[in-house]
């Protein structure tokens, strides 16, 4: 009684309603879908990469919900692969805490010299070459990424996550693409990532599709 059980690093102020008013955190550890995730863990990953001279991870809100954005700063005179950067990332660290990576010339700093987060420019969503989808596989694939992204189109040759995605987006990209009839898993949106790429691993819906047996109880269903 009367000691401190847990420092939450949350900080709030009194109001005069006693109640708390939350007002930031002390440290930069996030909550994000459900997950703690203490943003300098995956800083420091991304400045272990190649050609990365800093960088710094905030949350930021791009009109589909909160997402982790790493903004990278490359070693003078270097490019950034930045899908590169993303599977090292992966290989380090789980799949909801992969950031998108934007690579910017300089970090913004404040008049006292600290970074200056709240002028990190908001990413910009954009594919390579345009390519058109051909085959009912690839317009049902193409149509399902532009939904779940929030994009006007996606070409066959687009990144799921260079135009934005994360793992949470992934799972509903699966879940939408199977109820259009082409079955399609978690793992091979990580593999794969274009719809040129899904295409040649995706299988219509009701074949192919492993079904566990009957249980004592009478319960079935698709794995």
């Amino acid at each position: 009684p009367g000691e401190r059980m847990y420092r939450t690093g949350d900080v709030v102020r009194w109001r005069g309603d006693y109640t708390l008013e939350y007002v930031g955190r002390s440290d930069f550890q996030v909550k994000l879908r459900g997950f703690r995730i203490e943003l300098g863990e995956i800083e420091s990953v991304l400045a272990r990469c190649a050609g990365i001279a800093q960088a710094v991870v905030v949350v930021r809100d791009d009109g589909r919900g909160d997402r982790l954005v790493g903004y990278v700063v490359p070693v003078d005179g270097q490019n950034v692969d930045v899908e590169a950067v993303r599977a090292a990332v992966a290989a380090r660290l789980p799949a909801y805490m992969v950031p998108a990576v934007v690579v910017v010339e300089v970090l913004p700093l404040t008049p006292v010299g600290k970074l200056d987060r709240a002028a990190l420019p908001v990413p910009e969503v954009t594919g390579g070459v345009y390519r058109a989808p051909s085959g009912p596989v690839e317009v049902v694939l193409a149509g399902v990424f532009a939904e779940v992204l929030g994009v006007e189109s996606v070409g066959v040759d687009d990144s799921f996550f260079a135009l934005g995605g994360d793992s949470i987006m992934s799972i509903q990209l699966v879940a939408r693409a199977k109820a259009a009839g082409v079955v399609i898993s978690p793992r091979e949106v990580f593999e794969h990532k274009t719809v040129a790429g899904l295409a040649q691993v995706a299988v219509s819906a009701g074949v192919g599709a492993p079904v566990l047996e009957e249980l004592p109880g009478g319960g079935v269903g698709e794995v």
